[in-house]
């Protein structure tokens, strides 16, 4: 029976289809594939750039962030302090104190911020995409075919390139992450511990890999006990390896804690306390930034694999048997896990899951190579199986390549966006403002790089005694108690973020639209009032049914909540004027109106519907007078002035 039971094996051994597909590049052909990467990786990303500027007709980022990167730089190339403006706020403001620096060096060589920035981000997407095709290459050892298209798939891909050209420090993290992976997979003591320890200069989430990387050498050492094949760093590498890594982190715990008092960078800290789990979804982080973010488009197809290789690990780990993918699935996971637990937010685009990206091509492919296999064996052909992974691979760059041009049009969209509104806004206070003048705004990257005043940070980024009272009931007291304090005298806010009642803006920016319109105001801290954000939030929740039939009882409920929490908010009462006059109920929809004339004697949108109220009931005397404050107000707006022409001759002819 065991002589029979050997011999099956044996045959069932035999009986498998050996589908690899053989190739190994020599020197030359090696060189040859760096160079196209290269030349690739340089073409999507600079077509990004021609094609927004010909569209919006100037150079842009679809962020705010990078300028709080190029003010930290500057400042350091300047001056020589890690200062928010001119040598005077030194904080550890930056979560990429690293990149700062390297921009610092940029700005000895150019000024233009742009150039600069392009650059900087299309290099280490070079340099991302070369050291992931060798390591795809040490993964695909044999079948380095495979590791070409995991190369494409990356050099494609539309969030790549999009962040590339952002002027951020995600390339750069990526790099220095598959950097590490690949010193470590190849047991390069020196530069593992090096790479690994910049890791946590370039962005603090990096933890996520950092201990990824020890469970996965922990597995390792577990296994190595009766698999001798698993090869382990020297106890004098380690040793080594610990003392170099030691050396850089302390240096970039104790530049911080020299900075802002604590060993992690304000940035991290306020963005915490910002999007706490206890203001935001866990379960729609999951849903929507991460499940939905992972399986649209060629990701959807990718997640199949990356699932299938995801089971054999839990197959192979129950086995104990080392998995080549341990350290890919485990790092997926944990980063997840860190936003997931701290800080449930994958912010715009996702930038702060990218870095799974090219694990999830470089563990997908794997696993569709696995399925391979089995398919292989199946039909007893290897061309079969070799055709449903080619099938799969140009299913991939066919979705990734559609999803890149697509990407094209939004990546210049949202670097329309950011120029309307913080860029338009901050050249507008270089050019209105005395240079001894002080800005309170929570969107402090374009404000302070153009703007070139100085900043009170009301998020918390770069001004740190804010950030611990963020969340309190009374937080726009406080704040405006420290801009007092801090001789702030202009404000520039989002509305959605903060909004300024009962004063008229200096300036703001775009105009005709509902959506985040920036706005700049005259600081007076006895006057200049400031909705709480549960009152404002009321009125943005309002105001997305405000108009709607039968639910005009819900938002006068609403609204006269918000009254009794800020009965000095002109705003409020012209929305309960606007309810009351959807339902025709005059004397209430005078009532309010009057109010939020009394509270904001310059409320254009108030005396324009007073004017028009009061014709429509024939008491043109109290209509001309009305509708005479508003067009001194807004003398273009002819239709007034007609209306202001009728009833003035109506009244002079009594």
């Amino acid at each position: 029976m065991a002589k029979n039971k050997k011999a099956e094996n044996k045959k069932t051994a035999v009986e498998k289809v050996n589908i690899e597909i053989p190739f190994e590049p020599n020197k030359n052909q090696t060189y040859l594939i760096y160079s196209c990467i290269a030349v690739l990786s340089v073409l999507l990303a600079v077509v990004y750039l021609i094609s927004a500027n010909s569209v919006n007709g100037y150079n842009g980022f679809p962020l705010d962030d990078p300028w709080i990167h190029l003010t930290f730089a500057k400042n350091l190339a300047e001056y020589g302090s890690f200062s928010y403006f001119k040598n005077e706020m030194s904080t550890a403001g930056s979560t990429s104190p690293i990149y700062t620096v390297i921009l610092a060096v940029g700005f000895l060589i150019t000024k233009n911020e742009m150039v600069l920035s392009y650059t900087l981000g299309i290099i280490f997407l070079v340099l991302s995409g070369i050291w992931f095709y060798r390591l795809s290459s040490f993964e695909f050892a044999k079948e380095n075919i495979f590791a070409i298209f995991c190369t494409a798939i990356f050099a494609a891909d539309k969030w790549m390139n999009f962040i590339a050209d952002s002027g951020m420090e995600t390339t750069l993290f990526i790099f220095l992450i598959i950097l590490t992976a690949y010193s470590y997979k190849k047991r390069q003591a020196v530069a593992t511990a090096v790479f690994a320890a910049l890791l946590l200069w370039t962005r603090p989430d990096s933890t996520a890999f950092l201990g990824a990387l020890v469970l996965d050498y922990l597995w390792c050492v577990y296994l190595s006990k009766k698999d001798k094949n698993i090869q382990l760093f020297t106890k004098q590498e380690l040793m080594k390896m610990g003392g170099i890594f030691a050396v850089i982190v302390l240096a970039y715990f104790g530049m911080n804690l020299k900075l802002s008092g604590s060993i992690l960078p304000n940035t991290y800290n306020a963005k915490l306390t910002y999007y706490s789990p206890e203001f935001r979804s866990r379960s729609e982080f999951l849903k929507g930034e991460v499940w939905d973010y992972f399986t649209s488009g060629a990701y959807g197809i990718m997640m199949f694999g990356f699932i299938i290789s995801v089971l054999k690990l839990v197959v192979d780990t129950a086995k104990k048997k080392y998995n080549p993918n341990f350290l890919y699935i485990v790092f997926s996971f944990a980063l997840v896990f860190v936003y997931w637990y701290k800080l449930p937010y994958a912010h715009r685009f996702g930038r702060y899951l990218m870095p799974i990206i090219p694990f999830l091509i470089l563990v997908s492919m794997t696993g569709f190579r696995e399925t391979a296999k089995y398919i292989g064996n199946y039909f007893k052909s290897k061309q079969i199986a070799n055709g449903f992974n080619f099938v799969i691979v140009l299913l991939v760059l066919l979705f990734s390549f559609q999803a890149y041009i697509a990407n094209k049009a939004s990546f210049a969209y949202e670097c329309k966006y950011i120029n309307d509104r913080q860029v338009v806004a901050a050249k507008w206070i270089r050019d209105n403002t005395k240079e001894t003048d002080i800005i309170g705004t929570h969107d402090v990257g374009a404000i302070a790089f153009y703007s070139q005043r100085k900043i009170v940070d009301v998020a918390g980024l770069v001004t740190p005694e804010l950030i611990n009272k963020l969340h309190d009931e009374n937080y726009v007291e406080y704040m405006k108690d420290y801009l007092k304090k801090s001789n702030v005298t202009y404000l520039a806010f989002l509305r959605e973020w903060y909004r300024v009642v009962n004063q008229t803006p200096l300036f703001l920016s775009p105009e005709n639209t509902a959506q985040e319109v920036m706005e700049v105001y005259k600081f007076n801290p006895d006057s200049t009032h400031i909705l709480s954000k549960r009152v404002n939030s009321g009125i943005e929740y309002v105001g997305q049914f405000i108009n709607q039939k039968g639910m005009q009882n819900q938002a006068l409920n609403v609204l006269n909540q918000l009254l009794q929490m800020d009965n000095k908010s002109s705003l409020t009462y012209f929305l309960m004027a606007s309810v009351y006059g959807g339902v025709n109920d005059g004397k209430n929809y005078e009532k309010n109106l009057l109010k939020a004339v009394e509270l904001y004697p310059d409320f254009k949108e108030a005396l324009s519907a007073l004017g028009g109220y009061y014709k429509s009931i024939n008491n043109k005397p109290e209509a001309k007078k009305y509708l005479e404050r508003y067009v001194a107000l807004n003398p273009k707006d002819l239709k007034a002035m007609d209306m202001l022409k009728s009833v003035s001759d109506t009244t002079s002819a009594k």
